[in-house]
């Protein structure tokens, strides 16, 4: 099996792609099953299986937050995101029943993603929208007003809970409070307009992306995915509160420009990807050390 011949595959299977007006593909259980080089009866009932005795692929799918409900509705039609998992697992995680056309693709589609590919073979393009006003950014207040608008706010949940805090609530404040005044002190030492964030940091306070501990787009993945294919954007580390435990992480000048863009473009390609893992595991970034990425 050559990429040719996936090509032909995929040439063949366009009649039962469709992509609706937001972007979002869909394709037919028999059109997944031959990317993924298995007999559509047997996809069939191992989706189906999802509610009753879940199959090894099934079991996959639910892990990865696809409902039983949902997988028995792919019947008339497998979401992009459901089609990624699907090849993914016959490319990586079925065991003896792993097939050599499902790595294929999906090192076809790692770069891309199934929906981008989807877009592309219907000539799907994003509608046009009205540009819109942006509002003006509120400036933040100080840091002291900061700090102690955390003070109270923490005071307040102690009585609220009888001083019984959730440990990891109140560590993450602690943390806040510890970069917010390392942050503070370091501007008063060297008064400059330089802001070092962590790739997490960034996503959340400046893209307003939710950076989850776990899952497909953890943010272990997320640094790492910013390393591997944006080396450029800077390697330099510096040690930092997370979690309460001083750790080295990377940080990157986002006051430059230049390297604010690339990591806006770094991210939002993390998230529209469908299976950032894979993607990462292709391109051997998991046989280097880790560093934490907050």
């Amino acid at each position: 099996m050559s990429q040719i011949e996936v090509a032909q595959i995929i040439e063949q299977i366009k009649q039962e792609i469709t992509v609706d007006s937001n972007g979002q593909g869909k394709a037919s259980i028999r059109a997944t099953a031959r990317l993924a080089d298995v007999q559509d009866s047997s996809l069939r009932r191992a989706l189906l299986s999802a509610a009753l005795q879940p199959s090894a692929l099934a079991q996959s799918l639910i892990q990865q937050g696809f409902s039983p409900a949902a997988l028995e509705t792919w019947n008339q039609g497998i979401p992009d995101m459901g089609v990624a998992a699907v090849i993914e697992y016959y490319a990586f995680d079925a065991g003896r029943h792993c097939k050599q056309q499902a790595r294929l693709v999906c090192k076809a589609f790692n770069r891309i993603g199934v929906r981008a590919w989807m877009q592309d073979i219907m000539g799907w393009t994003k509608p046009a929208t009205q540009p819109q006003e942006q509002p003006s950014t509120p400036a933040l207040p100080p840091v002291e007003h900061r700090l102690h608008t955390l003070v109270l706010a923490m005071k307040t949940l102690a009585e609220l809970t009888g001083g019984r805090l959730n440990p990891y609530m109140e560590q993450q404040f602690k943390d806040y409070a510890g970069n917010l005044l390392a942050e503070h002190n370091r501007k008063l030492l060297t008064p400059s307009e330089e802001r070092w964030l962590g790739v997490v940091n960034f996503a959340e306070s400046k893209l307003e992306k939710k950076v989850p501990l776990s899952g497909t787009y953890y943010s272990g993945h997320l640094g790492t995915w910013v390393r591997t294919f944006y080396p450029h954007l800077g390697d330099r580390q510096e040690t930092r509160l997370v979690n309460g435990v001083q750790q080295p992480i990377y940080v990157y000048a986002c006051h430059e420009p230049a390297v604010a863009a690339g990591l806006t473009k770094a991210i939002e390609e993390f998230f529209a990807h469908p299976s950032p893992g894979a993607a990462l595991r292709q391109a051997g970034a998991f046989s280097k050390k880790a560093v934490v990425t907050a």
